[in-house]
């Protein structure tokens, strides 16, 4: 088959993800399964990237814009002609950029799938919405996300959770065209070896953004500091908060307890997992929460809140610790505990690796994806 696949920024851009890195290695897999594989990212004019991959690269136009991703008009312009050209078999979309793919896909007769990496989907559409335009104009980007779903043939999720909140938003007639596909690990992670372990070094990485519970997260290390002098804490990621959460820092007394790194590449956090005692992960809501299965894999004692998917990746001592969402308090009690005694939190570690290596594969997430998009062309008679 020949696929193409599109998602806001790229794997190599400062503005990077787990949807941006999902995307690239799930091109990897279907390209080493023998399928042509197209992926269309987004840049800005002055930014240049040689990589090395096995599918073809193109590049839109990326628009930073935070009241409306302007990049739905950049991709359209370049995959309405690149579809006309390559008659593409399948479309797959994950992110705003998508919307308006659907009337691309029909023309040249292309199946359309959409994966949804979103925490947040409305229960309307966009002239439902109009009818709150302060609202409406604050979240625009989550109606265009939503557009991009309803036009599609079929759409994936990573999670029950997100599977849930697609019917919560779409409606349950989506519920047959909502499957849940977990994607896989980049086997890098499983290698990290956690030899040479600092005392009191805590570790996040992601998306500086509200959702990830940071400040709840600052919060219970000033807790902890009262009772551990040399706890430290290491933030990998680059986001809209990333000055506030600076700011609370300061304001904290924290300075030198953080540190804020900005992005990192995958070596990098993969030393610094190995280095550290505990990963944090304090989201108030995942979709799936790639940053948490990464650290897991890498055998790394996890403390997350129960946000969103979070839980189904988790088993509360078993393979981590759960600890309520916008909860200080709690967070600094599991931290507290972890540091006292860390021999628990180091046999939950092992056990977690192994789950989440018997779980998570992208050979099997491409399998399954292509299993998706045969079915989709056979039930459409037009494809």
């Amino acid at each position: 088959m020949k696929i193409c696949l599109t998602i806001n920024s790229s794997p190599w851009s400062q503005f990077k993800g787990g949807g941006q890195l999902a995307v690239h290695h799930l091109a990897c897999a279907l390209s080493a399964k023998g399928h042509e594989v197209h992926a269309l990212y987004s840049k800005y004019p002055d930014e240049h990237f040689e990589v090395e991959v096995p599918y073809k690269v193109h590049w839109a136009q990326h628009h930073d814009f935070d009241t409306v991703n302007l990049n739905i008009l950049s991709y359209s312009k370049v995959l309405a002609p690149l579809a006309a050209k390559e008659k593409f078999d399948v479309i797959h979309g994950n992110a705003e950029e998508a919307c308006g793919v659907g009337n691309i896909a029909a023309r040249i007769k292309a199946a359309y799938v959409f994966t949804s990496h979103a925490p947040n989907i409305p229960a309307t559409g966009m002239l439902r919405g109009m009818a709150h335009p302060i609202r409406f104009l604050k979240s625009i980007n989550t109606y265009l996300l939503r557009q991009a779903m309803v036009e599609a043939d079929h759409i994936v999720a990573f999670s029950q959770f997100s599977r849930e909140l697609i019917i919560k938003g779409l409606g349950n007639a989506c519920a047959n065209h909502v499957e849940v596909i977990p994607p896989g690990i980049e086997s890098s992670w499983f290698e990290v070896e956690r030899n040479q372990v600092m005392p009191a070094q805590l570790l996040f990485w992601g998306r500086v953004e509200e959702e990830k519970g940071l400040p709840e997260l600052l919060v219970a290390l000033n807790m902890v500091a009262k009772k551990f002098a040399d706890v430290k804490l290491t933030l990998v990621g680059e986001g809209n908060r990333l000055q506030e959460y600076k700011t609370l820092e300061a304001d904290l007394g924290l300075a030198d307890r953080v540190e804020f790194t900005g992005w990192l590449n995958n070596r990098e956090i993969q030393t610094l997992a190995a280095k550290s005692s505990i990963g944090i992960f304090p989201s108030r809501v995942e979709s799936f929460g790639l940053s948490v299965v990464e650290a897991m894999a890498t055998g790394l004692p996890i403390i997350a809140a129960r946000g969103g998917a979070v839980p189904e990746n988790i088993e509360d001592g078993v393979t981590g610790t759960l600890v309520p969402v916008n909860n200080s308090d709690a967070l600094a009690g599991a931290i507290n505990r972890a540091l006292e005694n860390p021999k628990p939190s180091e046999m939950m570690a092992k056990a977690a690796k192994s789950a989440v290596q018997q779980k998570f594969s992208w050979d099997r997430a491409a399998d399954s994806m292509i299993e998706v998009y045969k079915n989709i062309r056979m039930k459409t008679p037009s494809i």
